[in-house]
């Protein structure tokens, strides 16, 4: 929710619906609300599940001066108002008024919501009996809380408008403050060291950024980037592709995405979240949502296009376009601009611009013409791509499409194009036999041969003497309930990590799991959203992949019929960062005219790339020639096995234990 003042004047406090036919107040389905003079909002961002029938602005509140609410219905779904024994229904866009006591059901006989004015508050306190004034104190404590936390939100927002620094700052250094975190997820600052974090200084298109998180100390948000860091300058045609939108956010978050003349929107979205994304968009922007010929596929891929007059600029990233994705989760994003090509420049075979324009293609948008400065008036088709000059590329394009793949069609896609890429590799003998990791945030239902599979594709390559790496040992790094109960959100972050007990608790997937543990970049409450996948040895980096891709069939495909046909029911679009030689060029950019890049390389000069984490402690004078760099990979490397003690998270599972704003988690389903 959001506020524009921070005097609090009551609280909605939630309660399930008793035996009696009245609210009563245990197992919340959500965290106490304050409320706050000025303008409220309540939405599905206030659950601890995910429930698209709430909309992300399902309520509007504004407190009125005789201690009373008036609501009004935002979402296209009705609530019901509970006054005086009566109950009335309440629909889209009419309002009502709520007095001390009374209860919303912001889904009619779902999820209530008491309200408790501030004054009366206090009056209740002094006549119940002492297991009561115990309750009344946990929710002055939480009330407390989380007032404390959005006054802290409030202040981060400001705070980033106006000094939030230029994620393509180049080089520089910082005092990185490691914070090591308890088990109760309270910190605890225990050293200081002066450390030149290596994205700083490493050329941008060659890693990628972690996500700004509020809340969070200064120096974990170094380097960092936010959305209007990313869409910036003379923006003539924006390609936004995602699972979830919310419009208003994103206009708020990036107001200089309404001036740009031509925006087609690729989602996932359906149902009554597509008919407020149809009603909130601007007029100009198109909708598409890709076909979805399988079953139980989403469009899940999370990119940007931007074309500016001087070229264009290519994003992937890994956040929902939602507040909480770009605010709270642990998330990556990569970006690098392109030069339109040459009047002459007929080229086609760019590996990069083959992944992209391939993918394109599958989206299957409506075409509609632009007129643009540059080219004039142009068809806006997957086609149009090719006319960027992507030689300068330093990343694969991995994506996926749904469909029954064979033929050469099988390794364009999913777990056969990594695969594909990885064989034409040649990396470090360090890496034979090496092991993997996965990481994301939503387990698929997966079996012990498809594990073998995947991880076969995962080990392809070469080392430079010729033989095969050899099949990893993977581990999954995956947050405990502990790591979830004691978030930056609390159990509210379990809602975007949504995996079924029936998926994490089999038997054959105990000797995979590894602890999200993220003290070097100060991420362990924040949880991760990001999902990446590499193989490493020590501090080196094989390879690394960013994605939207999570760990299952769905996503990456299955192979079938005698491994002659690759199933896949998902979109997702991923970047992978391998070892290469490149040739040392000034670095393009479409809105800052004045960047260069490798200035301390002579241009022209072929050089080596080499990756490692933030923590490798090499020495990088052996080898002048070689770019080390320094991805911001944000766990421990390697991961730490989980412990007795330690249960992987599931969301439909019930937690008694209060989170960190006091709240229990509901067994949902």
């Amino acid at each position: 929710m959001s506020s524009s003042s921070q005097v609090r004047v009551g609280t909605l406090v939630p309660f399930v619906e008793g035996k009696s036919g009245s609210p009563s107040a245990s197992s919340l389905p959500m965290p106490s609300i304050p409320i706050f003079k000025g303008s409220n909002v309540v939405g599905r961002s206030n659950l601890v599940a995910v429930d698209k029938r709430v909309s992300r602005k399902h309520l509007s509140l504004r407190a009125l001066p005789d201690g009373s609410l008036e609501v009004v219905v935002e979402g296209p779904n009705p609530i019901v108002v509970r006054s005086e024994g009566q109950r009335r229904k309440v629909c889209a866009q009419q309002r009502a008024k709520i007095m001390h006591d009374d209860v919303l059901e912001l889904i009619p006989g779902e999820y209530f919501m008491k309200y408790v004015n501030m004054s009366d508050e206090r009056k209740s306190s002094t006549s119940v009996e002492s297991h009561d004034l115990k309750k009344g104190k946990r929710h002055s404590e939480e009330d407390s809380v989380v007032a404390k936390r959005n006054r802290q939100v409030m202040e981060d927002e400001a705070l980033a408008r106006t000094s939030q620094e230029s994620f393509a700052e180049e080089s520089t250094s910082v005092t990185e403050v490691v914070s090591s975190l308890d088990s109760a997820g309270s910190s605890e600052r225990n050293k200081e060291r002066t450390h030149s974090v290596g994205p700083l200084k490493d050329v941008l298109p060659l890693t990628f950024r972690l996500m700004r998180v509020q809340g969070l100390p200064s120096w974990t948000n170094t380097s960092t980037v936010t959305i209007p860091d990313v869409i910036q300058g003379e923006v003539l045609l924006a390609v936004l592709s995602n699972y979830m939108v919310d419009m208003d956010w994103l206009l708020t978050a990036c107001p200089s995405l309404r001036k740009v003349p031509h925006v087609l929107v690729l989602h996932g979205e359906d149902g009554a979240s597509l008919e407020r994304l149809k009603k909130t968009k601007p007029a100009n922007w198109i909708l598409h949502k890709p076909p979805l010929p399988i079953s139980f596929g989403t469009h899940h891929s999370k990119a940007m296009l931007l074309v500016y007059p001087q070229g264009i600029r290519v994003v992937v990233h890994t956040a929902n376009l939602i507040h909480v994705d770009w605010n709270n989760k642990s998330q990556g994003l990569w970006t690098q601009d392109f030069p339109w090509k040459k009047a002459n420049d007929t080229s086609t075979n760019i590996g990069f611009e083959n992944d992209l324009v391939d993918y394109l293609r599958a989206l299957k948008w409506p075409e509609f013409r632009v007129n643009l400065p540059v080219a004039g008036d142009v068809n806006i088709n997957a086609a149009f791509f090719r006319k960027f000059d992507y030689s300068s590329s330093t990343v694969r394009l991995i994506g996926s499409v749904p469909g029954y793949h064979v033929g050469p069609n099988m390794k364009k896609w999913g777990h056969m194009k990594l695969r594909s890429v990885l064989e034409e590799c040649v990396f470090e003998k360090q890496f034979c036999k090496s092991p993997l990791i996965y990481q994301f945030s939503s387990l698929g239902s997966l079996d012990e041969k498809w594990m073998s599979e995947f991880a076969c594709s995962l080990s392809a390559g070469k080392a430079d003497d010729g033989s095969q790496l050899g099949i990893g040992k993977p581990l999954i790094v995956w947050p405990t309930v502990e790591d979830v109960r004691c978030s930056i959100e609390g159990y509210a972050a379990g809602s975007c990590i949504p995996s079924p007990q029936k998926n994490v608790e089999k038997d054959f997937l105990r000797k995979y799991w590894s602890r999200w543990k993220a003290d070097h970049v100060g991420r362990c409450r924040a949880m991760p959203h990001i999902k990446t996948f590499t193989r490493y040895n020590g501090q080196n980096i094989a390879w690394f992949l960013l994605t939207s891709s999570n760990l299952s069939k769905a996503a990456w495909g299955a192979l079938q019929k005698n491994n002659t046909q690759l199933m896949i029911r998902s979109y997702e679009l991923g970047v992978l960062f391998l070892p290469k030689t490149l040739q040392s060029v000034p670095q393009f950019s479409c809105t800052d005219k004045s960047r260069s890049n490798l200035d301390k390389l002579a241009l022209g000069k072929n050089i080596k790339t080499k990756l490692v984490t933030l923590c490798w402690k090499g020495d990088e004078e052996k080898d002048p020639s070689a770019e080390v760099v320094r991805l911001p990979v944000p766990y421990q490397i390697p991961p730490q096995l989980y412990g007795p003690e330690d249960v992987p998270w599931s969301w439909d599972r019930r937690y008694t234990k209060k989170d960190v704003y006091g709240s229990v988690w509901p067994r949902h389903g």
